[in-house]
């Protein structure tokens, strides 16, 4: 059987795509290099049609990103004219998920939507420390808007968690009675990273992300005094957090082997892969899976992650697991990685391959397309 599926998400294919954008991206290629479905994705960054490799993709301009009421109306009134011929509608990255919602309420089209973020939920409630604007926002609009968005998300017939700590969040926040089904992001087969290692006799530490307090880095700098001096730590990424997370260095008896590379194209990012040895993801917060496990896997790297949210999931070596904010601890299990990261690493793309293959994750994909299309 072929669907015919819509694809809704706001940003499709822009320069220096994040985790979210590589992962409908992903969805999108895999239905059409499968044969599985004529896609076609709707788009609020621009204003163009095109064809990306096999994939419609129709920018139906730009939506204002607060408040969120407002931006899913826009957003629904430009896409309501354009379901009808959908066999099912794919909401992805969140921001639209009400109005997928509510357009499959009105238009009969069924409808599943991807649960890889939290932006209608206050943060504080999930461990992240809001921006003074965010905060505001939370306590003024978004407390009115909350009810409206969540009842408009009660039109999608299936949600899909990427991890259980995401259904456990929603479940809690709002969402409970809904019909979930817990489908984790794909790896990207085309992604090949040989790794080449030193041989000088030093632990390559590395940490890949985005710098905000969440991320947990700062447990990462602390930790670096309690682990041997032939460990050195590279951050890659940017963010609020990077100049206060350079003091700390500053002040910190491992400073000179600790170093900030700062926002690297993939390509760069692909070879800090290659010439690592271990990858932290220390983060502090249920974040809801952690396409940089992935991709360290995939290069054959032991991850050390905290015990909570999706990289809980995804790390299966109990002793590579640690408690959030806890800096010893991260210490000493990054010091059981360090023992012996390549039998680690073997294991890990073993297993990456065969829990985060599309082609073990597309067929639960196409599963529950098939029962909401039946």
């Amino acid at each position: 059987m072929t669907f015919d599926i819509g694809i809704i998400t706001p940003r499709y294919l822009q320069s220096h795509p994040g985790g979210g954008q590589i992962s409908v991206k992903l969805l999108a290629d895999q239905l059409a290099e499968r044969g599985i479905a004529d896609v076609t994705v709707y788009a609020f960054d621009g204003d163009s049609t095109e064809i990306s490799d096999g994939t419609v993709v129709r920018r139906l301009g730009t939506i204002p990103r607060y408040p969120y009421a407002l931006a899913n109306g826009v957003a629904y009134r430009r896409l309501r004219n354009q379901m009808a011929d959908h066999d099912l509608l794919h909401a992805y990255n969140m921001l639209l998920h009400p109005a997928v919602g509510r357009l499959s309420t009105t238009s009969g089209v069924p409808s599943v939507a991807t649960l890889n973020g939290y932006p209608f939920i206050n943060s504080a409630s999930i461990g992240i420390r809001p921006s003074r604007k965010r905060r505001v926002y939370e306590h003024t609009l978004l407390r009115g808007e909350r009810p409206f968005l969540f009842g408009q998300m009660g039109g999608l017939d299936t949600l899909l968690p990427l991890s259980r700590a995401v259904k456990d969040v929603y479940e809690r926040h709002g969402l409970q009675g809904a019909s979930f089904e817990v489908i984790p992001n794909m790896i990207d087969p085309s992604l090949m990273i040989t790794r080449s290692p030193s041989s000088d006799g030093i632990s390559r530490l590395l940490f890949v992300g985005h710098l905000r307090d969440q991320k947990g880095v700062r447990y990462l700098i602390d930790a670096m005094e309690a682990l041997p001096e032939r460990c050195e730590l590279t951050v890659v990424g940017d963010g609020p957090r990077r100049e206060a997370l350079e003091r700390r260095r500053s002040a910190n008896s491992a400073a000179e082997r600790i170093r900030f590379l700062g926002h690297l194209p993939y390509d760069q990012v692909v070879q800090a892969y290659a010439a690592a040895d271990v990858f932290v993801h220390p983060g502090t917060w249920p974040e809801p899976f952690g396409r940089t496990i992935l991709e360290a896997m995939q290069a054959g790297l032991p991850v050390v992650t905290t015990d909570v949210g999706g990289p809980a999931d995804v790390v299966t070596q109990p002793q590579l697991r640690c408690t959030p904010g806890d800096s010893g601890a991260l210490a000493s299990a990054i010091a059981r990685a360090i023992t012996d990261p390549d039998a680690i690493g073997r294991e890990n793309m073993r297993e990456v391959h065969a829990r985060y293959h599309p082609d073990v994750v597309i067929p639960q994909i196409t599963d529950v397309y098939s029962q909401l299309t039946s």
